[in-house]
């Protein structure tokens, strides 16, 4: 499955591809950990096993953006369930682990092909949606989403311990 128009293409990774995407993945870190740095943690080592891992799993997939011959930008997406808890509604949903574009590439419609393949993803997988996490501070991310539709269904929130004085 090759998708898109002119020069940007959406694809299936391949397990080769796992150290180009591992990269992309520690520049990803990178910005996260410059947004929230009590959250993140820039990823210095080497994961692309993990990435390899992820592409030879029949119940996840990596599509990529390039330009040319390198990948610029990728989209992580595994099945999921909710938790068995008694409470808890029953869904197979479409999880988006991560979703990435490098900056000089943004602003061209790639990160929207890539949900796209995202949600045919899902739908291929009989999913009922899909599901991201976004940082709070990354208001960019979170004003995208939301243009593409996903609307916020829990907030988790934190707060520092009180030292009693």
């Amino acid at each position: 499955m090759t998708k898109g128009s002119g020069q940007m293409l959406i694809q299936p990774a391949t397990p080769n591809q796992a150290p180009e995407i591992a990269a992309l993945y520690r520049q990803l870190t990178g910005e996260m950990s410059a947004l929230a740095p009590t959250v993140i943690q820039p990823l210095h080592q080497d994961n692309a096993a993990d990435f390899y891992d992820y592409l030879i799993d029949p119940q996840s997939d990596i599509f990529i953006t390039t330009d040319q011959s390198r990948i610029v930008g990728f989209a992580l997406v595994l099945a999921a369930t909710t938790g068995v808890e008694l409470e808890a509604v029953f869904h197979r949903f479409a999880l988006c682990v991560d979703l990435y574009v490098q900056p000089a590439y943004r602003h061209q419609g790639r990160a929207q092909a890539l949900l796209t393949a995202v949600d045919d993803w899902a739908k291929a997988h009989a999913c009922e949606f899909v599901q991201l996490n976004v940082l709070a501070a990354n208001t960019q991310a979170q004003q995208f989403y939301q243009q593409a539709g996903f609307l916020p269904q829990q907030l988790t929130l934190t707060r520092p311990v009180r030292q009693q004085p």
